[in-house]
């Protein structure tokens, strides 16, 4: 899933993956080099607001407060990890033309990547 860190610090998600967070809030963390965005089960109990960015249902949440300093913007694959709950969103920016995994498995590292030809 793709979404995107801006220079002001947000998270972008698109609207098909915006539904994991049914009540529109959000806690965040940094862990492992990544940050992890998990939905908060009650309105009530407070969070990072999910704003709407359009009619289409695309969501933008302010994390700039978690991002470590030097955190580069720009896309970034991230995926939804079922045993954490959680949407974990690598922050390194990606190598050029390499992407980032789409899930590394469990206690692996990014891999290796194939040399260039």
């Amino acid at each position: 899933m793709r979404v995107e860190i801006t220079n002001g610090g947000y998270v972008h998600l698109p609207a098909e993956h915006a539904g994991r967070f049914p009540t529109g809030t959000a806690i965040a963390m940094v862990r492992q080099g990544e940050l992890w965005l998990m939905p908060v089960s009650h309105p009530g109990a407070g969070g990072l607001l999910l704003k709407w960015r359009n009619r289409r249902g695309d969501r933008s949440i302010l994390v700039r407060e978690f991002l470590p300093d030097g955190t580069p913007p720009g896309p970034r694959e991230a995926y939804w990890d079922e045993a954490a709950g959680a949407l974990r969103i690598p922050l390194a920016a990606p190598d050029a033309g390499a992407g980032t995994p789409a899930g590394p498995a469990p206690g692996s590292g990014r891999g290796a990547r194939a040399p260039s030809p």
